[in-house]
């Protein structure tokens, strides 16, 4: 695996000044990506007979490190590993967060982002694959290998080569075309319906993740599952396309946060075109969230969420080639929708 910022040393030496009396915590991101990280991690300071003393789920945003840096100091924590989030999206909340804490940055999204303890990696290589390249040489993580791979599925990483390799070493019968309904496909599924029905408490899939009940997903996926659905035959009937941006605007009322997953499979149905979801946020009246999708690669998400909240108050967006998200207020909306068509 290559690195775009820092090393494989500079992750074992922040490991190493690991010491008895260090307390230790995690910011990571509310996916499944962020969930396994947290996962990895913990099992990585087993080794090193530490444990994690406090875990913040977080979405990006600004301000989104407000919450952690007053409790964490309250715990007296003096390391932090953030993981599978883009700082830059609060680079004044994470310059801040330095100054009272020993940070370690793991993250896979685009950025410029460079320094000390700053590991990234490109796009294409989610953050739990990165973790376990970095210490599975110096940990045991086999018995995790199977959320590994999941993860790879969920993040759409198995479009490289060697991502899907891997999976291919422990799932030998997987064939490319059907691997969201592999075996680690169906579970990556099953762990982000479970997210979504608990999102604000990401802590209970960490959990059941830690005592390995993955049982207990399949209750959850199947009342998101049947929202998702609704929703997919409601957008084929109301959703506006624009042929000139070969693209699809949709807004939507969700009981469920499942605009994600919808704007996944929309897009893999038509990896051509570009889907565009807004919803409402749970909790935050004023606010609108953005998901938007092309799987094709040829049109870049995280430069259109850019554009769309080109000149918006208070709004911030971003994320990776083929999925990005954003943020804006609802006043804005049709400057957000005027942006991204123009």
């Amino acid at each position: 695996m290559d690195f775009l910022s820092g090393s494989k040393k500079e992750f074992l030496d922040y490991l190493n000044h690991i010491e008895e009396k260090d307390k230790i915590a995690v910011i990571t991101h509310i996916d499944l990506d962020g969930i396994a990280s947290a996962v990895l991690i913990s099992e990585i300071l087993k080794n090193k007979k530490s444990k994690i003393e406090g875990i913040n789920f977080v979405e990006y945003g600004k301000g989104m490190f407000e919450k952690s840096q007053e409790e964490f100091a309250e715990k007296k924590i003096n390391k932090i590993f953030i993981s599978d989030i883009n700082v830059s999206s609060d680079y004044e909340g994470f310059e801040k967060l330095k100054k009272n804490f020993d940070v370690l940055v793991i993250d896979h999204h685009p950025s410029d982002l460079m320094g000390k303890n700053i590991i990234r990696t490109k796009s294409s290589d989610c953050v739990a694959f990165a973790l376990y390249e970095l210490a599975r040489e110096n940990v045991d993580l086999s018995k995790l290998e199977w959320l590994v791979c999941s993860t790879i599925v969920s993040e759409y990483s198995f479009k490289d080569k060697d991502n899907f390799d891997f999976i291919k070493q422990h799932y030998p019968k997987i064939i490319y075309g059907e691997i969201n309904n592999s075996e680690p496909g169906e579970i990556s599924k099953r762990i982000s319906s479970a997210l979504i029905y608990f999102k604000g408490n990401e802590k209970k899939v960490y959990d059941l993740i830690l005592k390995n009940d993955l049982e207990s997903f399949n209750k959850y996926y199947n009342i998101v599952e049947k929202e998702v659905r609704t929703l997919i035959d409601k957008f084929k009937k109301e959703a506006e396309f624009y042929p000139k941006q070969n693209l699809y605007f949709y807004y939507t009322h969700p009981k469920y946060s499942v605009t994600s997953i919808i704007t996944t499979l929309l897009s893999a149905e038509k990896p051509e075109k570009t889907f565009v979801f807004v919803s409402d946020i749970n909790g935050e009246p004023d606010f609108y969230k953005v998901s938007s999708r092309n799987q094709s690669g040829k049109e870049d998400m995280n430069l259109l969420m850019k554009k769309g909240i080109a000149g918006l108050e208070n709004a911030n967006g971003g994320g990776h080639i083929p999925a990005a998200g954003a943020r804006f207020m609802k006043k804005d909306f049709e400057k957000f929708k005027k942006n991204l068509l123009d």
